[in-house]
């Protein structure tokens, strides 16, 4: 779907608001930067119209970004359950429960969701704090050939235990390792992680975020049977309808940046040794660099990138690269703006995941050094780094 055509649908959505409704204060973003705040005032097939300081004002469709609503829903922390999708979508939930490889999901002020097992990616049962979230979003990153129970130690470390998910009920995961049925306490457990499957084709069209903390991503954005709600297409073609009261944003667009795709700001390569080489040529030869949709880097390098107006998060993992075969200890760092917002020791091969704040800010730099013991085996690989709005 286009996004004149999103954009239509939305404000169509909109328009469905009863008559007598108070007026919505709106917040316009057109493709030239520009941002417009008025009353909302209706709409045709080729314009929006706003009402600005008393005067009618009209915008054309087509250099329509997206739309805002001025008031602020107030948020909730939502439950602590997390289940992340395969296209990326977490639902914060209040209960879910498998059977016949459909997981039931129940998120907080909505409708329950049936979602086929193979288009999940994981659970997350429990909050998470500075010590278990590096160590899951690390697992979470992987590819995984079987269904992973992850164990919660009492010194918050995290043991992955690879086997078969079979059941699930509001208080146990019913699991078996090789071949032996296990009912696992939820209440023992960091989480669940599904054998990979494949995202749907194609970046999402919509980010839908409720008040309770979830993201959708949306393949299409309809409207809904029901009054003041809209429908979204979630992975494997399930639908989900959420009223307007229970959304806090709406955001057209794909909404993500891969790092590797993207133009360095800034890179070099600071050397561990005097060496009588020219800045430009160390750079060149050792700076961090994309293959693929990640980012390779040897101790001493660095990359800067900007990050754009809206965008929220930056996502990924570190892990070193699978043709080292010497292996010290090394240390990476993601500053924002200047600022040192993670950092983390790689000692072993097990990768080590972020989610960083980066909401107005301006740079994010990713730097890798040794561990102090030489920069043999250093070389390290950040998966897929990407931001997120």
């Amino acid at each position: 779907m286009s996004r004149t055509a999103i954009a239509a649908l939305a404000i169509s959505v909109l328009a469905a608001v009863a008559p007598n409704s108070p007026a919505t204060e709106v917040r316009l973003e057109t493709t030239s930067g520009e941002t417009i705040s008025g009353t909302w005032a209706g709409n045709s097939e080729a314009v929006v119209r706003l009402t600005v300081d008393g005067d009618r004002q009209e915008v054309p469709l087509e250099q329509l970004v997206s739309l805002h609503p001025v008031s602020e829903v107030p948020q909730t922390d939502g439950p602590p359950t997390a289940v992340t999708l395969a296209d990326q979508s977490t639902i914060n939930a209040r209960q879910q429960t498998l059977a016949d490889e459909t997981l039931r999901i129940e998120p907080l002020g909505q409708p329950a969701i049936e979602m086929p097992l193979n288009r999940v990616r994981s659970i997350r049962f429990r909050r998470g704090t500075a010590t278990t979230d590096p160590q899951w979003l690390g697992l979470l990153e992987k590819e995984h050939r079987s269904d992973v129970m992850v164990i919660r130690r009492g010194n918050e470390q995290l043991d992955p235990i690879e086997g078969v998910v079979v059941g699930m009920d509001a208080q146990t995961l019913k699991f078996e390792l090789d071949g032996d049925p296990i009912d696992a306490p939820l209440d023992r457990l960091e989480g669940v992680l599904f054998r990979t499957a494949e995202s749907d084709a194609g970046r999402p069209n919509v980010q839908v975020f409720d008040r309770n903390g979830s993201v959708f991503f949306a393949s299409r954005l309809e409207p809904s049977t029901q009054d003041d709600a809209i429908e979204l297409l979630l992975p494997g073609r399930v639908r989900h309808t959420i009223a307007l009261e229970e959304i806090d944003r709406i955001v057209w667009a794909s909404g993500r940046v891969l790092l590797a795709q993207e133009t360095p700001a800034d890179s070099g390569y600071r050397a561990t040794i005097n060496v009588k080489l020219p800045a430009e040529l160390l750079r060149r030869w050792f700076a961090p660099s994309a293959e693929g949709q990640d980012l390779v880097a040897d101790p001493g390098g660095f990359v800067e990138y900007r990050v754009e107006e809206g965008f929220q998060k930056l996502a990924g993992s570190v892990v070193r690269d699978p043709e080292v075969a010497d292996r010290g200890s090394v240390q990476i760092r993601i500053l924002v703006d200047g600022n040192v917002a993670w950092e983390q020791s790689l000692t072993d091969d097990n990768p080590k995941g972020f989610s960083i704040d980066v909401a107005n800010s301006r740079r994010v730099r990713l730097e890798v050094n040794s561990g102090g013991d030489g920069n043999v085996g250093d070389r390290i690989r950040f998966k897929k780094p990407r931001l997120l709005k």
